[in-house]
């Protein structure tokens, strides 16, 4: 009988990183109930491959977690790309470096990241640029993937922490 102990530490840390990337409070229970897995957030697998869909959702929460998205940004994981750049352009008020943040979680396959790129863009004037990555993930992701997004993005607006201009509200009113 194969048992954890038995295993080797690469096919550990293997299955840990799969959990930390599909479920983060999967991962979490597992870390907490298995202290001898030893695999956390300093690890770069686990890092990297982390799911950080809550933080996503509410980017807000990650100012309790900022050791957490400041490790998993080492490793270029592009929810914490995702959440650093919402966090740096609207509640930081650093547009360049928030704008920076969610390009790269864009071009790292991220949707939400992708579609939050596209509008942003229109609402600083490069509305060219915004419509054709709003319509190319409309083309690649569905109309449904689309207006999920639309979605999640108003939500997070919502959050109290999101200082908007009123540029950025009369674009989202347009679409």
């Amino acid at each position: 009988m194969l048992t954890l102990e038995s295993m080797p530490e690469d096919m550990r840390l293997f299955i840990v990183s799969k959990m930390a990337s599909t479920s983060p409070i999967h991962y979490f229970n597992t870390i907490i109930t298995c202290k001898r897995l030893s695999f956390g957030p300093d690890n770069y697998s686990i890092a990297k491959a982390l799911n950080l869909s809550p933080l996503v959702n509410q980017p807000s929460l990650a100012n309790r977690y900022q050791t957490l998205v400041d490790r998993c940004l080492e490793t270029n994981n592009i929810d914490a790309h995702f959440v650093k750049g919402m966090l740096e352009y609207f509640e930081s008020q650093n547009q360049i470096i928030g704008l920076h943040h969610i390009h790269i979680a864009s071009k790292g396959g991220h949707v939400q990241g992708t579609y939050v790129y596209g509008v942003l863009l229109m609402a600083i004037g490069e509305t060219e640029n915004g419509v054709k990555i709003i319509n190319k993930l409309t083309d690649d992701k569905r109309i449904s993937v689309v207006e999920d997004c639309m979605a999640n993005f108003q939500r997070s607006m919502e959050r109290p922490f999101l200082h908007m201009k009123e540029t950025y509200v009369s674009s989202m009113k347009k679409m």
